[in-house]
């Protein structure tokens, strides 16, 4: 074995990663995994479901409305169980089989995405069904996200997990590009409930792919019987779990300042997505379609980032590449906020995409690679509080854009992930230094 070929000690968890066997480029290796395709495959499904619900209930939300409040209300209430509960998902990921657990999420998905569907058709929808809806989806992306992406570990070898995170960050984004146009240009035709149905079935479909990943392909996890017969044993367990979670993270600096990046940057910036809606109806005047381009835009950046980043094999410099990425992210952010020119802004929108999904990608293997598997969950869990300052953060994105409009409000978010990779950069050198 030649010195390069040697497996390198990688991070505080000590796990050792062994760099990819030549060719370096195997963008799609991990698809080889017959539990991973399968996985990837239900991902896909699951996340065209999600991508053309987020399409028909911003349009809805707009046409009930006319607020860009009103958007920001219905993501604020998503994001809020997902900021209150998601540490206690992450203990659940870590003690049940979480195939099993995505199936159940991604089962209840579809049936509110049938629920609004049914309201909608009949033409007994109102503004609180939307805001009910958005709290149980909120719930079930606690179980849902830590679960979805502790599991990929479990399905892939060690030297395999890049490529297999940023496919799934690649899933996620092929999503953005076919789901947003296809669901802009399906509401002229079958109506926002039609798409509502589609919805429904495409999370369905996720879990008739998720039924194909075998059992044993995952990590076979239980309570012990005494726990699960006395209440009171279980919930000490879980607070002890949580607060080893929290112990272990509290006394990383590593792991802190990559947490740091996954949240603050898109809590900033991604709630430009909830004001795209505003934009097409009132900046550009593209109406319905024109809305599902800008967000195809988005997704056909972060598709050629994500698939890029899955190339990458054993790239060594990922904490420069990370903090590159912010800044793309947050400088393109800044600019499709002064553009008053559709054409442009698509360019601006691709950048965008690229320059967040790449880095998110980049992080989450970061991530990772550096924290004990015993401990994943509640740590990914933490993560997955991304997820909820996106929503949480769209309502006062919401509320400034009323004020001083929604062009002013994405500049600021861009410029204000600019400032703080900027600052990470400069006191947090451990960054710079990943590998």
């Amino acid at each position: 074995m030649t010195e390069q070929q040697r497996p390198i000690s990688f991070g505080e968890s000590q796990i050792e990663v062994a760099p990819p066997p030549l060719p370096r480029f195997r963008t799609f290796a991990s698809l080889r995994n017959r539990n991973y395709l399968w996985y990837w495959l239900g991902q896909i499904a699951a996340f065209t479901g999600l991508q053309m619900g987020i399409i028909a209930r911003g349009w809805l939300v707009w046409t009930m409305t006319g607020s860009e409040l009103a958007i920001g209300v219905v993501s604020f209430v998503f994001g809020v169980p997902i900021l209150l509960f998601t540490a206690f998902g992450g203990v659940v990921a870590d003690r049940v089989v979480k195939r099993n657990l995505l199936i159940g999420t991604q089962t209840f998905q579809a049936l509110i995405a049938l629920s609004v569907a049914t309201l909608v058709a009949t033409d007994r929808i109102e503004f609180w069904h939307l805001l009910v809806a958005a709290v149980c989806g909120g719930f079930l992306f606690v179980f849902n996200g830590p679960a979805r992406q502790a599991i990929i570990p479990e399905l892939v070898k060690k030297e395999e997990l890049l490529n297999a995170i940023a496919l799934n960050s690649s899933a996620m984004n092929l999503t953005r590009m076919a789901g947003p146009v296809t669901a802009g240009a399906l509401m002229a035709f079958i109506g926002i409930a039609g798409v509502y149905y589609l919805v429904a079935a495409s999370y369905l479909a996720a879990v008739a792919a998720l039924c194909r990943v075998s059992p044993s392909g995952v990590t076979e996890k239980s309570l012990n019987r005494q726990e699960v017969n006395s209440r009171l044993s279980l919930a000490r367990t879980i607070w002890i779990d949580l607060a080893e979670g929290f112990h272990y993270m509290r006394h990383s600096p590593l792991i802190l300042s990559l947490l740091g990046m996954a949240l603050i940057p898109l809590a900033l910036g991604l709630p430009y997505l909830t004001l795209l809606p505003v934009f097409a109806d009132k900046v550009f005047h593209v109406g319905e379609l024109g809305f599902g381009i800008l967000v195809t835009m988005a997704g056909v950046g972060a598709l050629t980032a994500s698939l890029s980043i899955a190339s990458l094999g054993s790239f060594r410099r990922k904490g420069m590449l990370l903090l590159l990425l912010a800044l793309a992210f947050g400088t393109a952010l800044a600019l499709f906020g002064l553009s008053h020119s559709f054409l442009p802004s698509l360019v601006l929108l691709a950048a965008v995409g690229a320059g967040g999904s790449g880095y998110m990608a980049v992080n989450n293997t970061l991530v990772q690679s550096n924290v004990p598997e015993r401990l994943l969950g509640r740590v990914m869990s933490i993560y997955m509080l991304s997820f909820a300052l996106m929503p949480i953060g769209a309502l006062p994105a919401g509320a400034l854009a009323e004020v001083i409009g929604a062009p002013i409000a994405v500049v600021m978010g861009g410029i204000s992930i600019v400032l703080f990779t900027l600052a990470m950069a400069v006191l947090q050198p451990s960054v710079r230094r990943l590998e």
